[in-house]
């Protein structure tokens, strides 16, 4: 099966906070798709769409399939959504729609968001829940927009509270260095970000693109059972390139460090 938690950090990471990004700008309108694999295998392609309307509401989508070569035995497909409201202060999600079918493991979650008491819902016949949630919670699917904004702030370690299956999730990430990575879509130079766990049997890297607007270009991850799964950018909408940097202060920091 398509692995769970690779295609949801799209499939990051996280997985971010809705707490206030000050001075970011809005993100353009956007495509991007990724090639899935897990090892040497390639076992599907994911499509993440952002939209917005002129009164700062957004849709982020997202699709994920098997390629045709290994669809006899891995079925399962990801179809998630989140609906809300995005500005350059603010990322607040109001419904969450996850959906895996195909497979042997089919699952359906309909989150609905209630910030004037607070709380959230999933209201899925077997797995109903309820629970309250602070300030800057998020679904994990719009956590990657967020990630994006904090990014553009220059913010290299954060902390974001997500709402999943009746818990309140705390993902911590801390940027660890650049890289440049030679991917389908092309070369970028990248900010390499790690997911902070308690289990070390599993790593989660996430290196984005700054002439991107921090768009995710190669998600890596680690499973307990040693199983190696990967999403590299294959294509992305013109909306996306900004023409930004690494700034070269940080790229002489990084090579002095490693010369010590």
């Amino acid at each position: 099966m398509l692995n769970d938690r690779i295609l949801q950090t799209l499939v990051l990471a996280g997985t971010l906070l809705l707490a206030p990004l000050l001075h970011a700008a809005p993100l353009p309108d956007f495509e991007a798709s990724y090639e899935l694999s897990r090892g040497s295998l390639r076992i599907g392609t994911s499509t993440v769409t952002l939209s917005s309307d002129a009164d700062g509401g957004y849709l982020y989508e997202s699709r994920s399939i098997p390629t045709r070569l290994v669809a006899w035995f891995l079925k399962d497909q990801l179809h998630e959504t989140s609906r809300g409201t995005l500005s350059a202060t603010v990322v607040r999600p109001d419904e969450y729609h996850y959906q895996r079918s195909g497979g042997r493991k089919e699952r359906r979650d309909n989150l609905s968001f209630d910030w004037q008491h607070m709380t959230v819902e999933n209201r899925v016949e077997g797995s109903h829940w309820k629970m309250d949630i602070p300030p800057g919670t998020l679904d994990k699917l719009v956590s990657q927009v967020a990630m994006m904004l904090a990014l553009q702030q220059g913010k290299t370690d954060v902390t974001f509270n997500i709402a999943d299956r009746g818990k309140l999730k705390e993902y911590r990430f801390r940027q660890v260095g650049h890289e440049t990575l030679e991917l389908p879509a092309g070369t970028f130079e990248t900010v390499k970000i790690t997911k902070l766990r308690d289990n070390k049997r599993r790593e989660t890297y996430v290196w984005c693109a700054p002439a991107l607007n921090f768009l995710p270009v190669r998600i890596w991850q680690r499973e307990k059972d040693g199983s190696e799964y990967q999403s590299d950018l294959a294509s992305f909408s013109a909306s996306q390139q900004t023409g930004q940097q690494i700034p070269v202060a940080a790229q002489v920091e990084e090579e002095t460090g490693k010369q010590q």
